[in-house]
């Protein structure tokens, strides 16, 4: 099973990126079909997703409002995971995905309290924003999922486009902060960031 899971994880990496027909806003951008498969398998590698979930997997899309591209993106991931979400489930979990403006980390705080996300995942216009919100995901055992940088500034997870290739960076401590049990197979694929 650990083998079957991580050669489909590695299929999926190795493909990510070029998908035909669609093509990423910014050069290290992933195309969001590929982004929105990828995080959602690397849910499927927590090993307390279920506990932490409920009974369904909510991703909540952090964008920076006024700001046309991060709009664009969010929107583009928006249908990217309602379309993922109609053909797969998580560990048997239904996903569920909501878009958010960034309005402050209190509001944010109230909109976590309602919504019960499992990961949230920011747009790369937030990243002055990260050290606040990381500070309420490991409050609330949420898991982060943005860029590269923001994996090495405390998110759990970081997605990038490096060659043509999807790579995905974990940040350990910041992963165990927010209650995430990665599976050893899902490391072995990806760079792994040590705080």
């Amino acid at each position: 099973m650990a083998f079957r899971r991580a050669l489909a994880l590695g299929l999926l990496v190795a493909t990510a990126a070029t998908l035909p027909g669609v093509r990423p806003a910014r050069a290290e951008d992933l195309p969001p079909r590929s982004h929105a498969l990828l995080l959602l398998r690397v849910m499927a590698y927590d090993r307390n997703v279920r506990q932490r979930a409920g009974s369904t997997l909510t991703v909540v899309l952090l964008s920076q409002p006024g700001d046309r591209g991060s709009e664009e993106r969010t929107s583009a991931l928006r249908e990217a995971f309602e379309s993922v979400a109609r053909e797969v489930v998580v560990e048997g979990l239904p996903v569920r995905v909501k878009v958010l403006p960034y309005r402050g980390i209190a509001a944010l705080e109230e909109e976590l309290d309602s919504l019960h996300p499992t990961l949230l995942l920011l747009d790369p216009e937030l990243a002055p924003a990260l050290p606040d919100v990381v500070h309420l995901t490991r409050r609330r055992g949420v898991t982060t999922a943005g860029t590269r940088a923001m994996a090495l500034g405390g998110a759990a997870v970081g997605v990038a486009a490096r060659a043509g290739r999807a790579t995905l960076y974990v940040n350990l401590a910041g992963a165990r902060a927010e209650g995430a049990s990665f599976d050893p197979a899902l490391l072995d694929l990806c760079e792994v960031i040590r705080e």
